[in-house]
């Protein structure tokens, strides 16, 4: 196995948050829960008790590095149609990125940003061979 397979397969914690003025026509949950390879692993974060600031628009995902495509594809197509914004906070190990996401974001660009961040996270810091 690869190095690049075995990064394929680390888990990746995301939380989704969309902002819009009013409710969109399809709630974003709804949306990437219609594809059933994220089903199971994307959830409307918990009402109440949660992080200050957090609302019911909040999607929190655990899933595999090699699932983050398709979730990117389904985020933007969402953003598209609503012509509304996203914020997508990505947590590997001890490093958390935020990356917006607009009706002018590509999601291959989106992709090649959480990749960088997510190698980034893995690779030893400058400190670490002290």
């Amino acid at each position: 196995m690869t190095d690049s397979d075995t990064a394929a397969r680390q888990p990746v914690r995301l939380t989704i948050s969309a902002r819009h003025r009013q409710p969109p026509p399809v709630a974003l949950l709804d949306w990437i829960q219609r594809n059933p390879r994220y089903r199971p692993v994307v959830r409307q974060a918990g009402g109440g008790g949660g992080r200050p600031g957090f609302t019911d628009a909040v999607i929190i995902a655990v899933l595999a590095q090699g699932l983050l495509p398709g979730l990117f594809n389904l985020l933007q197509s969402w953003v598209d149609q609503q012509r509304t914004e996203a914020s997508v906070r990505i947590q590997a190990g001890d490093t958390e990125v935020e990356l917006q996401v607009s009706g002018r974001t590509d999601s291959a660009r989106l992709l090649a940003q959480a990749t960088e961040a997510l190698r980034a996270a893995r690779e030893p810091g400058p400190d670490a061979a002290d």
